[in-house]
């Protein structure tokens, strides 16, 4: 159910979560819980099945993979594209947004750069625990095991706050959509990228998709929680 908002004030206690004007699909997912559990269910049972029995994945792995890797050619614009998912982009996006978001809603400044920390955690956690290796010949160099994909997590994270953050930015539900847009490009494409670099098996970046998906709706929990309606009762509405 939707937050009423008056008239004529602009409001961006993004806490309150996305305006009624948002389609309902994503209303439905950014609220659920059911949809939180049954994504960190999903990729943990990749994650279990990559540490326990990675050659059972390898039947789907191998030729996507090769079928991917096939579609290369010149790999300048893969190197491009990952790029987008990187670490140190993850980290200088969290900067930023958090530094945009304090005098807003503190709450949403510190849920993010939590979201952030956590993206790069996770990453780093996972793949010493899983262990998996590489495929073979990748195109660029790349540390840890392969799974799950840093850059696709990342992709996941940073470009999954854009919508929310131009929403509280402009309050225009058009800049709102054109998130979604960006998110759904820019995450495909850092994931193929990856593929076809050769660093990552297919089932290593849908694991990592989910693994975002889970960190964002896990903090999409956090900001409409009575912590952070409490923190951030004060705002007022935009400057006009």
């Amino acid at each position: 159910m939707g937050v009423e908002r008056p008239r004529g004030l602009r409001f961006d206690r993004i806490h309150l979560g996305l305006p009624d004007e948002t389609p309902w699909f994503v209303r439905v997912v950014l609220r659920s819980r059911a949809f939180l559990i049954v994504t960190v269910g999903a990729s943990a049972l990749l994650g279990i099945i990559a540490a326990s029995n990675p050659d059972w994945l390898l039947r789907i792995d191998e030729p996507v993979s090769e079928w991917v890797r096939g579609m290369g050619g010149d790999l300048s614009l893969a190197k491009l594209i990952t790029q987008l998912g990187s670490p140190n982009l993850a980290v200088a996006a969290g900067v930023v947004a958090v530094a945009v978001l304090w005098r807003r809603c503190a709450a949403s400044a510190l849920t993010l750069g939590a979201l952030i920390a956590a993206a790069l955690t996770t990453d780093v956690v996972l793949k010493v625990l899983v262990d998996r290796p590489r495929p073979p010949d990748p195109a660029v160099s790349a540390q840890l095991g392969s799974f799950p994909s840093g850059h696709t997590i990342h992709a996941v994270v940073i470009f999954g706050v854009v919508p929310l953050l131009l929403w509280v930015l402009t309050n225009r539900v058009l800049l709102l959509r054109l998130g979604f847009a960006l998110f759904a490009v820019v995450v495909v494409s850092v994931a193929v990228s990856r593929v076809m670099l050769g660093v990552h098996w297919p089932s290593d970046v849908i694991a990592s998709f989910l693994i975002g998906a889970s960190l964002l709706l896990a903090a999409e929990q956090l900001l409409t929680s009575a912590w952070a309606t409490n923190l951030c009762s004060t705002i007022d509405r935009h400057p006009t």
